[in-house]
């Protein structure tokens, strides 16, 4: 019975910390080789349906580079043209595929130059594909969460899982939350309690608004009352007549300040009612007043009058 399989004494770089060509990148440190281990296989160029051409053996880590021996799947119907492309070096590059993100950091601290997305700390490959040009676009881009929910790049901004392991990230999340170092259940309290704001948030806004409206509805009641007020003062001192009155009521609805300064500069008027009442003074010199006794009721009740009289009886007499 002929072999199924062949182990090629070849090793291939499987992944490193450097960028890759979507700008982010996968630090050797997450990488969970046991995962890996529990079924190390991969497809020729990352092609599922094609089957299954290749293991992964002898994993080692060396520095930030992981590697690995394949052995490929004779039984495949491409196993052996695979097998000879491998030794005879046409097939010298390995690209991971399916790569599940664990975790992620947005840490500046952790990015290198060239690279614009947050970096994977902690991750694993559900296959590793042989290929012709490393860092294979394909495999690049098929990303998933460890619910095996497929990601975006852009989902890695706000993948955000909290490793109280890192010391510095750590640190950083019990300052933001005014808590002391150490004390996790306090972390998990005050996110739901920060989750229960959130939840809350339409209630809250319901309110402001609710009191926005009453501090509004209270002003302009105060602005009504300050501009009634102010034409009731106008007509007692008899610079507003009643007509006069209702339109600066409308035109000063809103201006309190402004009809308080028209109303100081306006002189006071002798109204048509008083002018009315002063008919039965009519032809009255200033003697018959006087006569009659009347000329201190004229004085008081009709100043204007009675300067008019006076000034006829008494044309050269100057009053201070």
């Amino acid at each position: 019975m002929s072999e199924t399989f062949k182990k090629i004494d070849k090793e291939y770089c499987i992944t490193d910390d450097s960028v890759n060509v979507y700008k982010y990148r996968c630090l050797t440190a997450g990488f969970q080789l046991d995962e890996v281990k529990k079924n190390p296989i991969g497809y020729h160029m990352h092609n599922r349906e094609k089957g299954v051409v290749v293991r992964w053996d002898d994993f080692r880590i060396d520095g930030d580079k992981v590697f690995a021996k394949p052995v490929v799947n004779l039984s495949h119907p491409e196993g052996q043209s695979i097998a000879d492309q491998i030794e005879a070096g046409f097939l010298n590059a390995a690209s991971v595929g399916k790569i599940v993100v664990l975790e992620a950091s947005s840490d500046k601290n952790l990015m290198l130059p060239g690279q614009e997305k947050p970096t994977v700390t902690k991750w694993f490959p559900r296959e590793i594909s042989l290929v012709d040009i490393p860092g294979n676009y394909n495999a690049l881009a098929n990303l998933y969460d460890k619910d095996d929910n497929e990601l975006n790049l852009s989902d890695l901004e706000n993948f955000t899982i909290i490793n109280m392991k890192n010391t510095l990230d750590a640190a950083v999340i019990f300052a933001a939350l005014n808590l002391k170092d150490g004390d996790e259940g306090a972390v998990v309290d005050a996110i739901n309690n920060l989750i229960d704001k959130a939840d809350k948030a339409d209630e809250y806004k319901d309110l402001l608004d609710a009191k926005e409206l009453e501090l509004k509805t209270v002003k302009a009641e105060t602005v009504t009352k300050e501009v009634a007020d102010l034409i009731a003062g106008g007509k007692t001192s008899k610079k507003l007549t009643n007509a006069l009155a209702e339109k600066l009521s409308k035109d000063y609805a809103e201006n309190p300040s402004g009809l308080k300064d028209l109303i100081d500069t306006l002189p006071a008027q002798v109204l048509v009612t008083e002018q009315e009442n002063a008919g039965k003074y009519d032809g009255k010199t200033f003697d018959d007043l006087y006569s009659s006794g009347e000329l201190e009721t004229v004085k008081n009740e009709f100043p204007d009058l009675y300067i008019k009289l006076r000034d006829e009886k008494y044309p050269d007499l100057k009053q201070d």
